[in-house]
């Protein structure tokens, strides 16, 4: 893919520079899993990890592009750059049109518009691969995940105990009305 990468700045004004996941970005992800608060392990993960495996850092770096695709975004701070967040979607093998969607984002950088521009990408890049919805589930305290996909008229369910399952139509209404919320 050719769209990337690609610089962003955040709204205070700091530069960004987002791209493809590579396998490669394994001890990366590994160093900005252990940034984030407990809290925001939570509300990824949905339950309280304290660490990856190999296996998770495998799963979540060996990835084709297509299927499962990862975009991660980093400081432009030189030879060891600094990753602060990462959006991803999987395609659900039984219904190929659907993707799960994760948005993780180290707590000091989050409501700094990464996460929004995070899923812009992540919608944009899913259209090209086919991918007609996103889904996915979110704890009703993660406030600023919420936030953001009310940009979209997602769709929100009650799960059990304090979880939502999330239902987004990638339609070209859709991906219109949220680049203008922007």
């Amino acid at each position: 893919m050719s769209f990337y990468p690609l610089e962003f700045y955040l709204k205070n004004g700091v530069p960004v520079i987002i791209r493809l996941l590579q396998k490669e970005d394994k001890e990366g992800l590994k160093t900005g899993f252990e940034k984030l608060s407990l809290h925001s392990r939570h509300c990824r993960f949905l339950s309280p990890l304290d660490h990856l495996s190999r296996k998770q850092l495998d799963y979540l770096t060996e990835i084709d592009n297509v299927n499962h695709l990862a975009l991660c975004s980093h400081l432009n701070d030189g030879d060891f750059p600094t990753g602060i967040g990462i959006a991803r979607y999987i395609r659900l093998k039984d219904k190929p049109d659907t993707a799960e969607i994760a948005i993780t984002i180290i707590d000091e950088y989050q409501n700094l518009g990464l996460g929004t521009k995070l899923l812009e990408l992540l919608i944009e890049a899913a259209a090209r691969n086919g991918i007609k919805t996103f889904t996915g589930y979110i704890l009703v305290e993660n406030f600023p995940m919420l936030k953001i996909l009310q940009k979209y008229k997602t769709g929100f369910v009650k799960e059990t105990g304090d979880t939502l399952k999330i239902k987004l139509a990638l339609t070209q209404n859709s991906i219109k009305s949220f680049t203008t919320a922007l």
